[in-house]
């Protein structure tokens, strides 16, 4: 495990204008006259940049005009973004007196006049204000064009009620604040900090310049009149005492505008909310939903750094909570799926877990990526130290997977292994015998409790069954692990899935990929039919065949299926007779909140095998018969040709607690698929 101290952003560094550029010179900064729609001539200068680009539109405060923007201004223009900054009418250079009642339009004229200018990306705007009527005018520029406006800058300000209410309801638009304690109108700090806590957006940002008491109250600002000294604190003031402010505010809208429009990097104290929330029981599926639906709205949307929550997954895992830290990992790689440092970091988890195709999978995977030098190591540096520390970390993993096992426990009943990086786990079941099927008083319990005789007749008659030993799914079979034969084979997601209901309605819309709910990769598989289960297996054999050619994965038999299941007991359910203990054993009807979970989550019961009951119901291989009464007695599969129908077994999170009975049985056709339906594999020992 990599170890990490208390991490911080990294700086943010005075951009000269050549760094920003790369070098370019833009073309001579142009003086304009804009005519307002009153005929007032509104005094502006145009920053061309060298290439087509987005577009800045700066705002300056009431005690300055347009010309304190001009260091910025440059500098974007030399990254290739064109900017405009403009004299507010009765400011500067512009004709006219403030005017509330004119202001709709001289935001209308400015903000026309840019977008309209060649080369610029009309859809990719950013806007930046100083002081109070610059904060308000740029967020009122924002709320005026939303689709527009993709990035923020506000120093030393307020706004008005309609534009605290925009910020708040633009969760995904980047936002950067800044202020000083020493800000000569008071309370400027607590309005900035008001902005600050009513926006939403994950990736705003603030910058406060701190001072040991803040500076006394003297007068406002729009109505100064010479009688607040210049302290340097307010505004575009800052720039002088605080050099490196330009540079801030020029990578805040480079990233904004040109590295990754609409977007910036996540930030831990705006994600407050988010990360509180991972911390609270049940809170990571949670936050996996709102991430599902923030992604869905914006493909490229984040609500929390990786760094910060990969920190809470770690500490998991330091505090030998491996299943936890499993959870909140899992997390980390859905927002960011092509982080090296995600997978490295999953693959200990894994490993703690033992997890060891996983861990194998994910740490190969860190390689892949650090070695391919396509993207960043991770989200937050991608240093060549740091890097170095991903594959150290990945490749003890995968020494310690290919540690050699003691040669004796190989196949010893209660042993899990794995026979390639996509095969499941699988767990060595012993041999035995088991009575299979439900008694007299099984079947009137049942239908007392939510069935009915006729529903539970198929149950009988009890017979013994013998069996010799076999390795069955320690899981069912996972998203993740289909999605891995998908990815190899192209096999197609089918025509639609049905929705948990006894009547097959299939949804062209739903699939394995989208079953209308979040699932995370450690999820259950659903909307696959019996003949999708047959085709994974086949190629699970492919890459296993033994020299006589035959593969040793297949679908349990039924017998096989609740001898597993029972593991020993012959009470109603593998953990007793008590229903009311459903919640703590299984997801189902009740606690499932109407979608899968992720495997393992659950206690195993005594031959270490997960979710046996519950969460999905699972193919096996027999043909379905009304009656045990010609059903095999040596754990062999019951086969009436191709087209019956196929049993499944196991209950799901839609279903009722009765259904949960180690005996209950159900059939479907061979190609029937819902987003209740998942399957496990068996395997034939030698």
């Amino acid at each position: 495990m990599k170890q990490l101290g208390i991490v911080l952003p990294p700086a943010l560094l005075t951009l000269t204008v050549a760094a920003l550029g790369q070098g370019t010179q833009p073309p001579a900064a142009r003086v304009i006259d804009l005519k307002a729609p009153d005929g007032t001539i509104l005094k502006a200068t145009y920053f061309a940049a060298a290439r087509p680009g987005p577009g800045v539109l700066l705002f300056h405060q009431s005690n300055r005009a347009r010309g304190s923007w001009s260091d910025v201004a440059a500098r974007l223009a030399s990254a290739g973004i064109n900017t405009l900054t403009v004299d507010s009418r009765g400011h500067g250079e512009s004709g006219g007196k403030h005017d509330r009642q004119k202001w709709a339009g001289d935001l209308e004229t400015t903000f026309q006049y840019l977008v309209s200018q060649p080369g610029v990306q009309r859809d990719v705007i950013g806007v930046g204000g100083a002081g109070v009527i610059g904060v308000e005018n740029s967020v009122e520029t924002a709320r005026r064009h939303p689709a527009a406006v993709k990035s923020l800058a506000l120093l030393s300000g307020e706004t008005s009620r309609d534009g605290l209410a925009f910020l708040h309801q633009a969760s995904q638009l980047p936002e950067l604040f800044v202020v000083s304690d020493g800000d000569e109108y008071p309370p400027i700090v607590e309005a900035m900090e008001l902005l600050y806590i009513t926006a939403s957006s994950p990736s705003r940002r603030f910058v406060h310049y701190s001072a040991a008491e803040e500076a006394p109250w003297l007068w406002y600002e729009p109505f100064d009149v010479g009688r607040v000294p210049a302290t340097g604190n307010h505004g575009t003031d800052l720039f002088e005492p605080h050099p490196e402010l330009p540079g801030i505010i020029a990578h805040w809208f480079v990233t904004t505008l040109l590295k990754t429009p609409g977007h910036a990097p996540a930030d831990t104290v705006a994600s407050a909310a988010i990360i509180d929330q991972i911390w609270a029981p049940g809170g990571v599926a949670q936050v996996t939903q709102l991430l599902t639906e923030a992604r869905r709205r914006d493909p490229e949307a984040q609500l929390f750094p990786e760094i910060t929550v990969s920190t809470i997954g770690q500490d998991h895992m330091r505090e030998g909570e491996p299943k936890l830290a499993v959870e909140v990992l899992q997390l980390v790689l859905l927002a960011y799926p092509e982080s090296a440092d995600a997978h490295e970091t999953l693959a200990e988890a894994y490993l703690q877990d033992s997890q060891k195709d996983l861990a194998r999978q994910h740490a190969e995977k860190a390689l892949a990526l650090l070695d391919a030098h396509a993207v960043p190591a991770s989200s937050w540096t991608d240093t060549e130290q740091y890097r170095g520390e991903i594959r150290h970390g990945a490749q003890t993993v995968l020494e310690k997977l290919d540690a050699p096992a003691p040669a004796s426990s190989a196949r010893a009943p209660g042993t899990a292994f794995r026979d390639c990086p996509d095969c499941p786990e699988m767990v060595v079941v012993p041999a035995g015998e088991f009575t299979m099927g439900s008694s007299a008083d099984e079947k009137s319990w049942a239908a007392s409790h939510g069935g009915n005789l006729e529903s539970v007749a198929d149950e009988a008659p009890q017979h013994v069954v013998s069996l010799r030993s076999f390795a069955l799914g320690k899981y069912d079979v996972t998203r993740g692990e289909y999605a891995a034969f998908v990815h190899e084979t192209g096999y197609p997601a089918g025509d639609g899935c049905g929705r948990g209901s006894f009547k097959w309605n299939k949804l062209a819309e739903l699939s394995w990929q989208d079953p209308g709910f979040a699932q995370t990769d450690r999820d259950p598989v659903v909307c696959v039919s019996w003949q999708d289960a047959r085709v994974y297996v086949a190629w699970l054999n492919g890459k296993v065949r033994q020299p006589s050619g035959d593969g040793p994965y297949r679908l349990p038999s039924e017998a096989e299926w609740e001898y597993a299941a029972r593991a020993g007991s012959t009470t109603r359910f593998w953990w007793g007779d008590d229903d009311a203990a459903a919640a703590g054993h299984a997801w189902y009807k009740d606690n499932s909140g109407g979608r899968t979970h992720p495997v393992g989550s659950k206690p195993a019961n005594a031959f270490g095998l997960y979710d046996m009951a519950g969460d999905v119901w699972q193919w096996t291989q027999d043909c379905y018969a009304d009656s045990y009464t010609h059903a095999p007695a040596d754990g062999s599969a019951a086969e009436a040709g191709s087209a019956c129908m196929r049993v499944d077994r196991g209950g799901s999170w839609w279903f009722p607690a009765w259904l949960l009975r180690s005996a209950t049985r159900e059939r479907n056709p061979a190609d029937y698929r819902d987003v209740i339906m998942g399957f496990r594999l068996a395997r034939t020992l030698p």
